[in-house]
């Protein structure tokens, strides 16, 4: 949930540290509960006047950009004169490793203790492996691997849902997407295998988080090869770029489908294995699909009359049809909101999500049993059955 600094000084909802926070906070009271009075502001927040002076300067000159609030880097800048391990004890690593070749660096930083008197941690052991070429790749390959993505900038493939602070972020901060069978003519062709390939076409909807602006497309086949020829005609038609995407785990999202996001700098995130409920939106646009689309008629014989109203459709969608999450604005205008006016956009946007809690727990409620009348002959029952079964 967010603070009242939060909203008042962090309109744009970047992502912040609790350390950014915790500045952020103190910012709110200078300016909104002291007054912009920095010795009675520091006197109420606890700290000296010289360093909330040093901090709001520091925000100011950054034109109150709340990422300007996070603490700098502990980390030395020069690390030439760090101490370093004797040569010796080097050279014993060298010696004990090329001795005993499939042992790793806690068994050699216990037999040097043990064995010799000398001191050296299993991580520094581990650095002069590296550093004499003593690491064999056929037994640490994957802990290679994992070394490669840690000391990587970025690592752009999550196993994991995204955090939600992104999902309303910006146009192409985030975008669900997900795969949708469509049964040809609306009918079973293969009438024994029901499942059958023949039976389907296969929709891939892509839709933005924030504005709900849709890119569909149709395919005659669920591989990963196609996905990525569907995703970059996709990327073409929005408005925006796209940041992150969010996908089930099919196997269309793996292999030349990840890697081309790889290659696009895209980072991509699965949801858990059988739960539609972390792609919300692109779940409930498939639904909207087939109500409002496949459900008045709109299934064709052949592919092309078929890709030809899936076209038609996503304009209507996005150019059209209204969408309550937004007020009742369609895709397109929110997002042209969203360029001139970014205030009223997440407005419109926090009110739907406090509209959709307040549901949320209106509906919790409605399923309990209230009527104590009702609850007391429930409790007689459940009494008078159990006292028969045990007597």
């Amino acid at each position: 949930m967010q603070t009242q600094a939060e909203v008042k000084l962090n309109r744009l909802r970047y992502y912040l540290s609790p350390e950014a926070k915790k500045r952020l906070k103190w910012m709110y009271t200078v300016r909104y509960e002291c007054d912009n009075n920095l010795a009675q502001a520091a006197k109420r927040i606890g700290i000296s006047r010289t360093w909330l002076s040093q901090v709001r300067g520091c925000w100011k000159n950054n034109r109150e950009d709340p990422r300007s609030l996070e603490p700098e880097s502990r980390a030395p800048l020069n690390t030439a004169n760090r101490k370093r391990i004797d040569k010796k004890v080097e050279n014993k690593i060298v010696e004990i490793r090329k001795r005993y070749r499939p042992w790793g660096k806690d068994k050699l930083s216990v037999i040097l203790k043990r064995d010799y008197q000398l001191k050296a941690g299993a991580s520094t052991v581990n650095r002069y492996l590296h550093k004499h070429n003593l690491i064999d790749p056929i037994l640490s390959e994957k802990n290679k691997l994992a070394w490669r993505r840690k000391k990587a900038k970025t690592n752009l493939k999550f196993k994991m849902r995204p955090p939600s602070i992104i999902k309303d972020y910006k146009p192409g901060a985030l975008m669900e997407k997900d795969m949708k069978l469509v049964l040809k003519m609306g009918i079973f062709t293969n009438l024994d295998k029901r499942r059958a390939k023949e039976n389907f076409w296969y929709q891939h909807t892509l839709i933005d988080s924030f504005t709900r602006i849709r890119a569909v497309g149709l395919a005659e086949d669920s591989n990963s090869r196609t996905a990525v020829a569907i995703q970059e005609q996709a990327a073409g038609r929005l408005p925006f770029a796209i940041a992150a995407i969010n996908n089930d785990n099919g196997g269309e999202n793996e292999k030349d489908f990840s890697a081309y996001l790889e290659k696009e700098k895209v980072a991509q995130f699965f949801s858990r294995a059988g739960t539609p409920t972390d792609n919300p939106r692109v779940e409930r646009s498939h639904l909207t699909d087939e109500l409002e689309f496949y459900a008045q008629g709109n299934l064709y014989k052949n592919f092309n009359d078929q890709t030809k109203v899936i076209a038609e459709w996503e304009h209507t969608y996005n150019f059209i049809r209204p969408h309550q999450a937004l007020g009742y604005l369609t895709p397109m205008e929110f997002y042209e909101l969203w360029q001139s006016n970014p205030e009223k956009a997440y407005w419109i946007k926090n009110k739907y999500s406090a509209y959709l809690k307040k549901q949320s727990r209106r509906l919790a409620k409605s399923r309990q049993m209230k009527n104590q009348e009702q609850i007391e002959n429930l409790m007689k029952f459940i009494d008078k059955k159990l006292s028969k079964s045990n007597s």
